[in-house]
């Protein structure tokens, strides 16, 4: 839901130049989204509403 490209867009074009840990916070929550983003490179997906303890978790 970003203003120009989409997240999935946004993951691809980090990935054509850096193996950066991508952690991609959403309010989409299918599995279809989520297996999509895992697949083209993503490192973890957390949907929104979220715990903030839960996030810092996944970032350690």
């Amino acid at each position: 839901m970003l203003p120009i490209y989409d997240g999935i867009t946004v993951l691809r074009r980090i990935r054509k130049q850096s193996d950066v840990p991508i952690i991609m916070l959403t309010a989409k929550d299918s599995t279809s989204d989520i297996s999509s983003a895992l697949d083209q490179g993503l490192d973890d997906y957390i949907t929104k509403p979220f715990d903030i303890e839960v996030l810092f978790a996944r970032i350690r």
